[in-house]
């Protein structure tokens, strides 16, 4: 019988760093979308950088960092007993670093596409900042959320390297579905590894369906 342990383990994963990504990708774009200074165009450089270093680089980096050998994971460890390398939270905080680039691209396009002219007569009419974001940047930015969310869950969801380096594979911990694939393959297993490829490929297939319906003109409710 198929062992299901890797399939939840990387809905869990995925979902976790998905609402991490979510959130910061927001947080981030409403402090920079309007900005065109020298130092954001170098700050988000440096976001962008897990989409061009190889996975296995920002593992290497990640280990580094949060290695009880180093001074960041040994105070964590000390001080909140929290331990990230081979954990599950190893893995979620793999995906959020390589996924968070997709999120906040989209999201930062988003808020920069709407009409400054829109946001301008917003506030001389009284609107508050936070009345703005919640009732003109997110609803007309919705489709470029909704498509960055599903581009970073299906990023962390295929997240190969860098869990390895961080999470490693321990099967019932923290073995991810690309993890369980890579090593049924090492173990001749290569049928069971083939069920896991479909299932991957079906929901890539999925997320790809999805996004062309959103960019296409019949499905659009609200420009944006």
């Amino acid at each position: 019988m198929l062992d299901l342990t890797p399939f939840w383990i990387s809905l869990r994963v995925a979902l976790i760093s998905t609402i991490i990504v979510v959130i910061l990708s927001i947080i981030c774009a409403s402090a920079l979308y309007h900005r065109h200074q020298k130092w954001v165009k170098v700050l988000e450089s440096f976001m962008f950088l897990p989409i061009v270093l190889p996975p296995t680089v920002m593992g290497f980096l990640l280990l580094i960092v949060f290695s009880v050998d180093g001074w960041f994971g040994q105070l964590l460890a000390q001080m909140f007993g929290i331990h990230v390398v081979f954990t599950v939270l190893g893995a979620v905080i793999a995906s959020v670093i390589v996924s968070f680039p997709l999120m906040y691209q989209h999201t930062v396009q988003g808020f920069r596409n709407i009409d400054p002219k829109m946001l301008n007569t917003a506030r001389t009419m009284g609107a508050s900042e936070r009345k703005i974001f919640f009732k003109i940047l997110i609803p007309l930015s919705k489709r470029a959320l909704i498509s960055g969310t599903m581009l970073a869950f299906a990023r962390a969801i295929g997240e190969f390297g860098a869990t390895l380096m961080v999470a490693g594979y321990i099967p019932g911990k923290t073995n991810t579905l690309p993890l369980e694939i890579y090593f049924l393959v090492q173990q001749g297993r290569e049928s069971q590894a083939w069920i896991w490829v479909l299932v991957l490929v079906a929901f890539s297939i999925s997320i790809i369906g999805i996004m062309n319906m959103l960019t296409d003109d019949r499905f659009r409710g609200v420009k944006s």
